[in-house]
């Protein structure tokens, strides 16, 4: 029999010697044939896509449990007075934040063992609970939130955050119809990496909804009920409640979490985290050139034979003529993806350097430095987030400085190697965000200059180190800045800037010259800038005469842009840039910046609810004497891949250095080096042989799976050195 549909209706045909009486018209079958393949093919690839966000979902539940963690840190305090509801307690911004609730109690008898007379302990008296509402340097003010039948709070008294695991629930996660995301699956990974920090004991949706059987099963879906969270604390005595949803948004799909009191229902802290699907590893070195043809720059550039071999070549010639090139020896190109790169022979000459990428019009150079290695590659141990260099012990050689989020790092160059030669970590609570090295101090060496952000507190734990011998020390500490050592054409010396964080968005305040006095870092004046520059990371100096910049280069919405005095950019680059997302942080408005923008009439406000995810800009480096060329001024910085999509999946664009050149007065796209394995993070140039030529010396990061990975912040970090021998 043969079966045949005609839009909605059935027809069955004898099929008899071959012949039959009716025929199904062609456009059906051939319709429920493409349906067929459509299914086919695109059921494996939203499965594969749901496969590939499984780790990203473990990974981003590791990193959110994490920063719960570090809110929720044991301390140990007293109260030193009591005025009407409020008290005042002596544990500073150093200890609490604005919003943490600690238990008041009041040291009771001494408990002793009946046979040995062994003191075992107190047995403490409970008092209340306290929320802080205002956080000073060295005490705050807390309000209390309850008080037990019968006691009275009085100075003496004990506050604290014990070191007892905190009992928290957890609600099934809502996944806002996010279709990869099983909200079971998201919820339980979670769980585990909550229990996994050693400072929760975890109450899953299961007993929670048993909890709240019977007449207040419904309540379930609201849990911020006051009525709800009491029954909660009654009959599953949950001290806190972390409630979690799935939200995409411009930069990515995140993992938004908000946690509780059960005791007052007041929000305490939130955490986001991105869940970026995890691409492959990839181990290998830099390797000669790839990618599409570019357009050349403006100025002119060494030839084939003098190119160093991390310079990749402009393709000159039409499609069939590469062909035909490709004909006349070996294959000339292969494949090129994150995982290989494209060999193009037909472009070098024999013995050429092939690293750099530049388009061919100069007599070859002389190469005075034969010998040296043009490109090493380290795999590093450390997980570095930024790195820059610079003399830190007056010996006229540099050293490297590298970032990982809780560790300073100093390398030393050595026969073609890098050496770890001193470290330095911060507490668990304070998370590294940038590095710059400049003698800032007027002294025979240069300082370190890191911005660190208290992660419990949203508050900056800025502080400045020094080399001394093998170890690093800190000269200051806790500055109260986003930092940065300003250096570029007409700046004679390295400027130490600082941008202090704003109440209702991070960067806000105006950029001012920090000096060192002997003792501290005083502010001075402010830096005299063009008016669209807002953020102190997001410029690099063109034209400066002493602390007036003129001419700026900015990247903003991903390209490159130079700005003058006038209102629009004098220049504006049109390539994407792609994404630089890993060192960012989220800012939380205070709640008078709120109440003054929104007024009374927007009702309870939560700064929590308001935070924003700042991300820093990439480095950008500005040379009057290029690396390479004949440009008079030379912009670089990096690209990496382009995130696409609701999930952000990765485009196949290799990441690479490019410089944009000026000439006459514009810039325009010049050379570029090879595809880099991974994503690169960050850039420094740096004169590490001595032969009176700098380093280009790049650090990208591949990202990994697992435990172990996640031990390591997730990445594998990879220092590439550049040498420019010509």
């Amino acid at each position: 029999m043969l079966i045949a549909f005609n839009g909605m209706k059935v027809f069955t045909h004898l099929v008899k010697n071959t012949k039959t009486v009716r025929v199904a018209p062609p456009c059906v079958w051939r319709g429920l044939v493409c349906l067929c393949l459509v299914v086919t093919l695109f059921i494996p690839i939203i499965a594969s896509q749901a496969r590939a966000l499984e780790p990203a979902f473990g990974q981003a539940a590791e990193e959110a449990a994490a920063k719960l963690a570090e809110a929720f840190p044991v301390v140990q305090g007293s109260v030193t007075g009591v005025e009407r509801d409020r008290v005042l307690i002596d544990l500073g911004a150093n200890k609490v934040y604005q919003g943490m609730e600690l238990q008041v109690y009041r040291a009771g008898d001494e408990v002793k063992h009946p046979v040995t007379g062994e003191i075992l302990g107190r047995r403490d008296k409970r008092l209340g609970l306290l929320r802080v509402v205002d956080v000073k340097e060295k005490f705050s003010e807390a309000a209390i939130v309850s008080r037990e039948e019968g006691s009275t709070i009085r100075a003496s008294d004990l506050v604290r955050v014990g070191s007892d695991r905190l009992l928290v629930g957890l609600p099934l996660i809502n996944t806002g119809g996010i279709k990869e995301a099983n909200a079971h699956s998201v919820t339980k990974d979670l769980a585990i990496a909550l229990a996994k920090t050693g400072r929760f004991i975890v109450i899953e949706d299961p007993l929670l909804r048993a909890a709240l059987a019977g007449e207040h099963s419904s309540r379930v879906e609201s849990l911020g009920d006051p009525s709800t969270l009491k029954l909660l604390a009654e009959k599953a005595h949950v001290q806190l409640l972390v409630l979690g949803k799935l939200s995409p948004g411009h930069q990515g799909l995140f993992l938004n979490l908000q946690v509780m009191s059960v005791v007052t229902g007041a929000p305490l802290t939130v955490a986001s985290v991105e869940i970026a699907e995890r691409g492959p590893m990839v181990v290998a070195a830099p390797s000669p050139p790839s990618g599409p043809a570019l357009r050349p720059g403006s100025g002119h550039a060494p030839s084939a034979a003098s190119r160093p071999s991390f310079v990749h070549a402009e393709r000159q010639s039409s499609e069939p003529s590469r062909t035909a090139e490709q004909m006349k020896g070996p294959s000339s190109e292969i494949a090129s993806s994150r995982k290989g790169v494209v060999a193009e022979e037909a472009l070098r000459k024999p013995g050429a350097p092939s690293f750099l990428t530049v388009a061919e019009a100069e007599p070859a150079r002389s190469d005075n430095n034969k010998g040296l290695q043009e490109s090493v590659v380290f795999e590093l141990p450390d997980p570095l987030l930024a790195l820059a260099a610079g003399d830190l012990d007056g010996d006229q050689r540099p050293e490297i400085v590298g970032i990982t989020s809780s560790e300073v790092i100093v390398y030393r160059w050595q026969n073609q190697r890098l050496a770890p030669i001193a470290r330095i970590g911060s507490p668990r609570s304070i998370r590294h965000l940038h590095v710059d090295v400049g003698n800032i101090n007027g002294r025979s060496h240069a300082q370190v200059v890191i911005t660190a952000l208290s992660g419990a507190r949203n508050e900056l734990h800025s502080f400045v180190l020094e080399l001394q011998g093998s170890k690093l020390v800190r000269i200051a500490d806790k500055l109260g800045y986003f930092l940065r050592v300003v250096m570029g054409p007409g700046i004679e010396t390295p400027i130490l800037v600082g941008q202090r964080m704003g109440e209702l968005t991070a960067f806000e305040g105006p950029i001012i010259r920090l000096s060192w006095n002997g003792e501290r870092y005083v502010e001075g004046q402010p830096l005299i800038l063009p008016v669209q520059v807002k953020n102190l990371y997001e410029f690099a100096p063109i034209n400066a005469t002493g602390d007036q910049i003129s001419e700026v280069a900015v990247i903003s919405e991903q390209r490159v842009k130079a700005y003058g005095s006038e209102g629009k950019p004098s220049w504006e680059g049109k390539d994407d840039l792609g994404e630089v997302d890993h060192l960012a942080f989220s800012h939380i408005p205070t709640h008078r910046a709120l109440l003054a923008r929104d007024g009374l009439k927007s009702g309870l406000i939560t700064p929590e609810e308001h935070a924003i995810r700042e991300i820093l800009p990439r480095r950008i480096l500005v040379e009057t004497s290029p690396l390479w060329g004949n440009a008079k001024t030379e912009l670089l910085t990096f690209t990496n891949p382009k995130k696409i999509g609701l999930f952000r999946v990765e485009s196949s664009l290799p990441s690479r250095v490019v410089a944009f050149d000026r000439q006459e007065g514009t810039f325009a796209r010049g050379w570029e080096t090879i595809p880099l394995e991974g994503k690169v993070r960050d850039v420094a140039l740096a004169d590490l042989n001595g032969t009176g030529r700098k380093n280009l010396i790049v650090l990208s990061a591949v990202k990994e799976k697992g435990v172990v990975a996640y031990l390591q912040d997730g990445s594998r970090g990879i220092i590439s050195v550049f040498s420019f021998t010509r």
